[in-house]
């Protein structure tokens, strides 16, 4: 019989990473179309020498010590998940599937901590544990709102005289630590409308010598839901891995095999298939060029056109300054050249697009949105409401807006002054706060509020035609971002896979966090009565003001005040 010690040693030993990250990730599911496996010793991949190898079960465990061992164990991937499969009966062993979800608890939890319940007979034991995050079965990470709790249930048996799990949840329960150890993100790339961007559609998966299969067969799925009519894939319906249906890797050659299409696609069509397929799998460090093959034969290269990976970033933030729109230089403000004096207006949230041509901002307290063309003398008023939230400007030169008591759709107004009404019948009945449009044109991120509830932000596909104007309503299945989050008092941009927002969990005072739109939160230093956000291209740059008009700039992972400096509102271009 083992002493009391030596299992709360060893215990502690297993619990040792998990409860140093719980808080990150939440309840997630791994594509289980995809061959993802273990990280394997040859890998190649740094962090295999940091997986962790856990302990099976022991003589004489309990019913409790049989459970919290085996979710402990889903940590260590090796052979897979043989250690944690020794906690099952032989029959289960091969039932159950560790990469169909994983759970991901809170920074503040542990396994022991939580808390179970064992029917009088001890066959079942039913166990709950926070999560603050899902990561559906193919890769898409979306958080979770607080309080949100995974309800497991185990059913025992003894074999060969000691109890082991009959029946487990499929997938597995790890830490924050664990997760970021084991998962790696990775971006899925489809094209803009216009074939002019490529959008990355982010997804987890498993460190394995088998990701870029993975990653393949994704690829040939789709965009995730959030995206759906708002990328194209220039892979065919149906498009499937031919041979042995997997990815090989060959003195840093991927080689990828297609079936043969019907139609054959034209060269152009297979210049875009291969520039899709080659900018997925060429972030695996492994990996330094693709040949792909379709119906046997091979895609050259020089087919492939070259489409840029993101949009630049090139003119500084726009802010409110003495009265005026202003644009923030190093540690300067400059007055732009034909700002109106808006002192009088009570104008807010300035907005300059992209290429600098033009300005918007509202006055009258949001009642109206003013545009001021970089070339104009006066600004001149293109919408009007009863209370208008923050503007944001795409590529197209569009600007987006919306009424704050909100009727399920959202404002777009063209370059020429056509007035675009888009529904979004998820923010009916809500508060809407604020509309950022991400700098490719394709998805939209929304703040919202209802009384009672959490603020909520969601992000959602944009369809457009052919001339970049918005379609009639977004996407239908938006997706939830920093749901962890009970206040979000602004959010902006901050590259293409992730916003910037200030926020706070309950009971604490709103600071500038990193979210990715699917993935984690990260918190960005501290900064006092921070009131607006704004970031660039690049996610490094990022501005805050505070209430009483101070300027912070975030630079080397640090927060400068910019002295002698009033301001309001910032806003990178787009």
């Amino acid at each position: 019989m083992k002493s009391t010690r030596s299992r709360r040693s060893r215990m502690t030993m297993l619990l040792l990473s998990m409860c140093a990250s719980l808080a990150l990730v939440g309840c997630s599911s791994i594509p289980t179309s995809s061959p993802v496996g273990h990280i394997e010793d040859d890998s190649g991949d740094p962090a295999a020498s940091n997986a962790r190898i856990p302990d099976g079960p022991e003589p004489g465990d309990s019913i409790s010590e049989i459970v919290r061992g085996f979710l402990a164990a889903g940590a260590g991937t090796g052979n897979n998940f043989s250690v944690a499969r020794s906690f099952l009966t032989e029959a289960e062993a091969q039932e159950w599937s560790p990469q169909e979800s994983v759970s991901v608890m809170p920074n503040d939890t542990d396994l022991d901590s939580l808390n179970s319940e064992v029917t009088s007979d001890q066959k079942t034991l039913t166990m709950s544990a926070p999560v603050v995050g899902l990561v559906d079965s193919s890769g898409v990470y979306s958080s979770t709102k607080p309080g949100t709790q995974s309800t497991m249930e185990f059913s025992l048996r003894q074999e060969n005289g000691e109890w082991r799990i009959s029946s487990a949840p499929n997938g597995l329960l790890i830490s924050q630590t664990d997760f970021q150890t084991i998962f790696l993100n990775y971006s899925l790339e489809f094209f803009t409308s216009d074939y002019s961007y490529l959008v990355p559609d982010s997804r987890w998966f498993l460190r394995s010598s088998s990701t870029p299969t993975a990653l393949m067969n994704e690829l040939l799925s789709g965009p995730a839901p959030y995206l759906s009519s708002a990328v194209i894939t220039a892979i065919p319906d149906g498009a499937k891995l031919s041979d042995s249906n997997v990815v090989t890797i060959e003195n840093g050659v991927a080689h990828v095999a297609l079936g043969a299409q019907s139609p054959v696609p034209s060269e152009r069509e297979k210049g875009l298939i291969r520039q899709q397929i080659a900018a997925t799998l060429q972030v695996i460090p492994s990996i330094s060029s693709i040949e792909l093959t379709i119906g046997g034969q091979v895609v050259p290269a020089s087919l492939q056109p070259k489409t840029d990976s993101s949009v630049q970033v090139d003119g500084p933030p726009v802010v409110l300054a003495d009265g005026h729109l202003s644009r923030v230089s190093g540690t300067t403000v400059a007055k732009v050249e034909n700002s109106p004096n808006l002192e009088k207006a009570k104008a807010s949230d300035p907005a300059v697009s992209l290429d600098d041509s033009l300005y918007v901002y509202l006055q009258k307290n949001g009642k109206e949105l003013m545009r001021l063309k970089s070339d104009a003398v006066d600004a001149t008023s293109i919408l009007k409401g009863k209370k208008l939230v923050r503007p944001s400007i795409d590529r197209f030169n569009t600007t987006w807006t919306g009424e704050s008591a909100n009727k399920g759709e959202l404002k777009a107004v063209g370059r020429d002054g056509k007035v675009f009404t888009v529904a979004a019948d998820f923010l009916a009945g809500r508060r809407l706060v604020d509309v950022e449009v991400s700098r490719d044109g394709t998805r939209v991120a929304l703040l919202s509020r209802h009384k009672g509830e959490p603020d909520r932000i969601d992000v959602v596909g944009i369809p457009r035609d052919k001339a970049g104007n918005p379609g009639d309503s977004v996407s239908e299945s938006p997706i939830a971002v920093g749901a962890n989050f009970d206040e979000v008092k602004d959010v902006s941009w901050a590259g293409s896979t992730s916003l910037v927002a200030l926020a706070a969990e309950r009971g604490e005072k709103a600071q500038p966090f990193r979210i990715g739109v699917t993935g984690p939160s990260a918190q960005l230093g501290e900064v006092s009565d921070g009131s607006r956000i704004s970031g660039g291209v690049d996610g490094r740059s990022i501005l805050v003001t505070s209430s009483a008009g101070e300027l912070y700039s975030y630079n080397s992972n640090a927060w400068q005040k910019l002295v002698d400096v009033a301001a309001k509102d910032p806003s990178y271009p787009g």
